[in-house]
């Protein structure tokens, strides 16, 4: 804090970061006003690319090879589509349940 002295309250730095040790510790407040998404968001987005990388990847590797039964492929993709799955079905938020009377 800068400028504190005895009975004033300590006013933030000008850059808005308040110094600890002379390393800048937080933000006092947000620069922005864009607002960071939840781990939740992340978790659905990942795990919705990994369904997408799934697909992508046994397309692609069809059109490569020429090859469209392969049990290599089969392994990669069925992993990725059930991690895929597993974590959306992990990650997608619950509806609020109406209370019962």
């Amino acid at each position: 804090m800068v400028g504190a002295a005895d009975g004033e309250p300590p006013t933030p730095a000008p850059n808005g970061y308040e110094p600890t040790h002379g390393f800048p510790r937080f933000p006092m407040s947000a620069p922005s006003d864009r607002s960071l998404p939840s781990s939740q968001q992340l978790g659905l987005w990942g795990f919705g690319g990994l369904l997408v990388l799934a697909v992508v990847f046994y397309v692609w590797w069809g059109l490569t090879y020429r090859v469209w039964i392969d049990n290599g492929v089969y392994a990669v993709v069925i992993t990725m589509l059930l991690f895929g799955l597993a974590g959306l079905w992990l990650f997608w938020p619950t509806p609020e349940t109406p209370p019962s009377a």
